[in-house]
């Protein structure tokens, strides 16, 4: 007599298919997070693009400043922290939730204070991070 498994094939199909599924949407995560956020400038906002990212409008700014270091990083609250790279909301030392956009554990950084948020932004190069500075600092 034959037993019949096909619920058990089934089941196994749809676990492989769920896997599948699950890593291809992890892999798709980790390269849209990895990207370098865009610094997009119009007459009155700062607009961040990709994962985490954020608008500024440039009345809400109290001081913008291009730093060689930040505080130390304690913990991260929502946001991707990956080798040098980190992004979304994290706490650090002398300041209670900070946004980071780093590509690059060193300098410079640029510091953007605004009522309600520090923005902190930095490139693997540190010749465009003082590029978008220059040009940050043209709109306010």
């Amino acid at each position: 007599m034959l037993k019949n498994f096909s619920g058990n094939n089934k089941l196994k199909k749809f676990k492989i298919i769920l896997t599948i599924i699950v890593i291809i949407g992890v892999i798709a995560a980790l390269f849209w997070g990895t990207r370098e956020s865009n610094v997009t400038l119009t007459d009155n906002t700062i607009k961040i693009s990709g994962m985490y990212g954020i608008s500024i409008n440039a009345e809400e700014i109290k001081e913008i400043s291009l730093r060689d270091e930040i505080p130390k990083i304690t913990t991260r609250i929502n946001g991707l922290s990956l080798l040098n790279i980190k992004k979304g909301s994290f706490k650090a030392d002398q300041m209670e939730k900070v946004r980071l956009y780093l590509h690059s554990a060193n300098g410079p950084y640029i510091q953007i204070t605004t009522n309600e948020d520090i923005i902190i932004i930095n490139y693997e190069d540190p010749e465009k991070t003082q590029s978008v500075y220059s040009e940050i600092m043209n709109i306010k």
